[in-house]
């Protein structure tokens, strides 16, 4: 029955996919592609309900796939357990729901009106994606991984004729604007290297342990015992982590993420929000105990648990400053996801040290589950948003609250779930964070977190303040969508405020199904540093309140014009003035200073890229090429041969 249930869940987007491009008919489609999602979404759940025990399951498809010396056969094979059955029950009910929503959101424009291409695109994506979610060895997971990326990089150059009005970036006369293809071309450019490095690394685990499968993986404990140098491992280890870092938008490989905002919003939300973004994320949380294994007897190999807490820390803070100073919607959203997946890389980072892990994993996958709600419902308004106000840019919007009451509400409580406020679901992910962090006794990082924290309130409350106004005025270039794009986004926040009322019983419930074999005694952080995170969630909402809502400087000016004759009342409202300013230019002069050595590491990272493989330029200039004109069968071919060569020079090394 297992074994039937999970064909279901992966075959259904591949064969519709596949009848999609025999048929016509936009409407149609888009129906099949929903009935695609939903067949899958259906097969996970009932999977989901068979092992609610913990059980494991090993389903072996093709046996015997492929066949080289000394090594063992690999079979199309997969592990089906309550990791892998949670994570894609969310990837097919996202992506159930987001297809509803591209339904209105894909028929506006009358050049991309065959939508063909995009509902294709997005099932083979969800078939990639739970291939890499199921899998139980290297390479049938790499291949699901380089399937995400294709379908990424052609969904980022959807709008492939460059229309002015799909470019990114900006303001214009302010900042650069950047066009589809050309945003498509940075991913590519950015995430390939790390893909063929992750590559190169995978390789080098197999040959070193004489097998592709995860659990094998143990065996390179008993080879460091026998005398294996620990650079050998580290070497391969280090290879493989650039594949989650680039895919998760982690530092240094964070860069793509903004420019991949110029695809479709749907595919923001899916792709590039709540799912493919998260894939490192679960890879890392998928060989954690075998890695946790390794590095007990190979000391060295600890090294990657410190790069993923500096990968994370450096992301959190980063994004959050970068989404606090951002003028465009989506891009403040996508440096919001840097900084939230950074929360997860540092978690992933302290189980690799921690007494008892699982409490650290299942407190990451709580996370991910959470974010994942409530970004891609803020993704989704942020579609309406832009599609109603034709702008992309904050300070331009003014929404009217009057005329959009649903939509605040839909933004205020994902944005409040963002935050953290009770008793959304997002507050229990971050006490769940702040609980493992104390147990673990990491306090430098609960304080760091904390910081996280009060920039997470500050960007979330001056997104909110600037899209929505409380004016009656209406707007100039008003633009109606239909009724069915608002209720995905709706049923997404009613998700998170009805899970956050059960918050509690789920993270014990989660602890349990992921691990069944240990007992937990469930508990909520202590209240000291949970007291510590709400201080710093109310003074970051009352900053951006402060800067953006009372503009509290201008109107003490204007209060001591009108009450000039009482002079204390001016001397109060003086020395409240200063009492503000000081700080704040304090404040500024520190995140220009952060800024400053940002723009520095991201100008040194660019410059990199751009000049040291311009030899190899010429050769990848094909590949460029056919994504920015969508000739899917050039760039496939290319691309396939270019890893071909990869695989053929990797295997005549190692001979």
């Amino acid at each position: 029955m297992i074994k039937e249930l999970l064909l279901v869940e992966l075959a259904s987007p591949v064969l519709i996919a596949l009848l999609l491009l025999v048929m016509r008919g936009n409407l149609l489609l888009g129906i099949l592609a929903i009935l695609a999602s939903s067949t899958s979404f259906t097969a996970s759940l009932i999977l989901l309900s068979k092992l609610i025990d913990g059980d494991v399951a090993y389903l072996k498809l093709v046996d015997g796939w492929l066949k080289l010396p000394y090594m063992k056969s690999i079979d199309v094979s997969f592990r089906v357990d309550p990791l892998s059955v949670l994570v894609s029950s969310l990837v097919c009910g996202l992506t159930t729901l987001i297809l509803i929503y591209s339904i209105s959101y894909m028929s506006g424009d009358e050049k991309y009106r065959d939508t063909k291409r995009y509902w294709f695109l997005m099932l083979i994506f969800m078939a990639s994606m739970l291939v890499v979610v199921n899998s139980d060895n290297f390479l049938l997971m790499f291949i699901g991984w380089e399937g995400m990326s294709l379908c990424s990089y052609f969904l980022i150059g959807y709008y492939y004729g460059d229309e002015r009005r799909y470019w990114i970036g900006g303001p214009p006369n302010k900042a650069t604007l950047y066009p589809p293809t050309h945003c498509s071309y940075i991913t590519f450019l950015l995430v390939g290297p790390a893909d063929t490095l992750m590559l190169i690394g995978m390789l080098m685990l197999i040959v070193l342990t004489g097998s592709p499968y995860y659990e094998d993986l143990i065996i390179i404990k008993d080879l460091t015992i026998s005398g294996l140098p620990e650079w050998a491992t580290l070497i391969p280890l280090l290879f493989f982590l650039a594949g989650p870092i680039a895919k998760s938008a982690q530092f240094p490989l964070h860069i793509w993420l903004p420019y991949a905002m110029a695809g479709p919003t749907p595919v923001s939300a899916l792709l590039h929000s709540a799912t493919m973004v998260k894939a490192g994320v679960y890879i890392i949380l998928r060989l954690l105990p075998y890695l946790t294994t390794i590095a007990e007897t190979c000391t060295t190999a600890s090294i990657i648990f410190y790069l993923l807490l500096i990968s994370g820390t450096l992301s959190m803070i980063s994004g959050a400053i970068n989404a606090g100073r951002s003028l465009e919607l989506k891009r403040i959203l996508a440096y919001s996801t840097i900084s939230q997946i950074g929360y997860m890389f540092i978690l992933l980072g302290v189980a690799g040290f921690a007494e008892i892990p699982s409490i650290i994993t299942t407190a990451t996958l709580y996370h991910l589950i959470n974010h994942a709600l409530f970004k891609s419902a803020l993704f989704l308004v942020a579609g309406i948003l832009i599609h109603t106000t034709n702008t992309l840019y904050i300070n331009e919007m003014g929404v009217p609250l009057n005329s959009f009451k649903q939509l605040f509400a839909i933004t205020l409580i994902s944005s409040l779930s963002l935050m953290g406020v009770p008793p959304l679901v997002g507050f229990w992910s971050k006490e769940f964070i702040i609980e493992a962090l104390v147990g673990e006794e990491h306090y430098g990082l609960i304080l760091i977190t904390a910081v996280g924290s009060l920039l997470t309130a500050f960007y979330s409350t001056r997104m909110l303040i600037m899209t929505f106004s409380t004016s009656s005025k209406a707007l100039h270039k008003h633009h109606d969508v239909g009724r069915l794009i608002y209720y995905p986004p709706l049923l997404l926040a009613l998700t998170s405020l009805l899970s956050g009322v059960v918050g509690f019983e789920i993270k014990g419930n989660l602890l349990r199904l992921v691990n069944p074999i240990e007992e937990y005694y469930i508990t909520h952080s202590d209240p000291l540093f949970l007291g510590m995170t709400f201080i710093t969630i109310f003074f970051g909402t009352l900053l951006a309140v402060f800067i953006y809502e009372l503009r509290i400087l201008h109107i003490s000016l204007h209060i001591e014009l009108i009450i000039k004759f009482r002079a204390d009342l001016k001397k109060l409202l003086t020395m409240f003035k200063h009492f503000l300013e000081d700080p704040w230019s304090s404040l500024k002069i520190i995140v220009r200073a952060v800024e400053r050595v940002f723009t520095l590491l991201e100008f040194i990272l660019n410059s990199t890229y751009r000049y040291v493989g311009m030899s190899s330029l010429k050769y990848l200039m094909k590949l460029f090429n056919a994504v920015g004109s969508a000739d899917m069968d050039t760039f496939l071919t290319t691309y396939v041969i270019t890893l071909v060569i990869l695989l053929i020079c990797m295997l005549v090394l190692i001979r």
